[in-house]
């Protein structure tokens, strides 16, 4: 079987892990409430997913929103930085990655919104440093695991499907990402990767 000539990467919970509980607290102390408040305010309510789907396109809009629903006029750096500090780097993995980036292209594809997007490096900067195509489901209109969201990804990407390795730690991003066309991963922890990474083909 012929080596994938891209290899798509999820961002939290593949690249880093990602602990929402500790962005809601943070959150909550910010807006001096609780974290069961936040989510119901900000993720419970859809609004999030909205956004990931393409719902607030613009990072303005996005954060007055945000604001509006936590009942704080948070402050695009506060957002980032309770972001950041839910996000703990998976150095074996992004290790695994920079090696593939001697080999093939990389590209992320999370689930997130313009924020995101506008601010990995700020966010992000260990992945920042080996990806060079980093993309949010937002710019799609639709998000994973709809097939579509992946036709569009390989459709500006002028990539053949077949020819593009996908890894989520979520199975119905993998059956997504299948149902379009791309090989995929479901990412489960590092040696398993690494294992099916050698089977296709890569140098490690």
């Amino acid at each position: 079987m012929a080596l994938p000539e891209l290899v798509i990467f999820d961002m939290d919970d593949v690249l880093c892990h990602y602990d929402l509980g500790r962005r809601l607290r943070h959150l909550a102390a910010l807006a001096d409430t609780t974290a069961r408040d936040v989510r119901a305010a900000i993720w419970d309510s859809g609004f999030e997913e909205l956004a990931d789907a393409g719902g607030y396109a613009d990072g303005d809009v996005y954060i007055k929103e945000f604001g509006q629903r936590l009942g704080f006029p948070i402050t695009i750096d506060q957002w980032i930085e309770a972001r950041r500090i839910a996000m703990q780097p998976s150095f074996d993995v992004l290790n695994l990655a920079d090696r593939l980036s001697k080999q093939v292209n990389l590209a992320i594809y999370t689930n997130n919104g313009p924020l995101v997007k506008s601010h990995l490096n700020s966010l992000f900067p260990e992945a920042a440093a080996i990806f060079a195509m980093k993309f949010c489901s937002f710019e799609f209109g639709t998000k994973k695991p709809d097939p579509e969201s992946f036709t569009r990804l390989t459709s500006l990407l002028h990539q053949k499907p077949e020819n593009c390795w996908f890894i989520d730690d979520k199975k119905s991003n993998v059956q997504g990402a299948r149902l379009a066309g791309l090989r995929a991963h479901h990412f489960t922890h590092f040696d398993s990767l690494a294992a099916e990474a050698k089977n296709i083909g890569f140098e490690l």
